[in-house]
């Protein structure tokens, strides 16, 4: 009974033409919806108030502005930041690894005069490592063997830097976790 009276309050306020106004005195005679509506009087006024207080103050807005352009100019030094940290990186892991003395077999000098700079980096996207293998082994003049059938048939994602010596790719291929390739003098062996 007390929801229907508090919806009829409601419906009063919001069309108050569509009662008659001995309806409306009779809603207001009931304490508990007068103290109802002298509730949702204040909480309008209130709500008006907080409304205009807003209005008043344009200057928050800026502030908002410059919190954003101080966040977007910090992102950008952090961005920086590790943009140059990771061409130190590189330039680290490059030095080292022309530091290292080159073991093992040489690129023939026939494949790497017809070779053009081009033609230097490979990558495999998703093929087996047999193919990957093949193609490895023919050209530092390798042969394959495999102890295990099934590996044969894993799929890697790898690049090959044919300027790179063949104990840099073995390495790099036994870097995935369920291959193991050794090289042994002109053998490539999988297990």
């Amino acid at each position: 009974m007390k929801e229907d009276k508090i919806e009829r309050l409601l419906r009063a306020m919001e069309n108050p033409s569509d009662f008659t106004d001995k309806e409306l005195e009779q809603l207001f005679e009931d304490e508990e919806l007068r103290d109802c509506y002298n509730m949702a009087i204040k909480a309008e006024q209130g709500f008006k108030l907080r409304r205009e207080q807003a209005e008043q103050r344009p200057q928050a807005g800026y502030q908002r502005v410059w919190l954003k352009v101080a966040a977007v100019f910090i992102g950008l030094i952090m961005l920086s930041g590790i943009t140059i940290a990771a061409i130190q990186y590189i330039r680290y892991t490059e030095d080292k690894q022309a530091v290292l003395p080159a073991v093992a077999t040489p690129i023939p000098q026939s494949v790497a005069q017809d070779k053009e700079p081009a033609d230097t980096l490979r990558t495999f996207e998703n093929e087996e490592l047999e193919d990957i293998l093949s193609e490895v082994a023919a050209y530092y003049n390798l042969r394959t063997q495999y102890r295990d059938e099934e590996i044969r048939h894993i799929r890697l994602y790898i690049k090959w830097n044919k300027l790179q010596s063949a104990e840099t790719m073995v390495a790099r291929l036994n870097s995935f976790e369920k291959v193991n390739v050794k090289l042994d003098h002109d053998l490539l062996c999988a297990e």
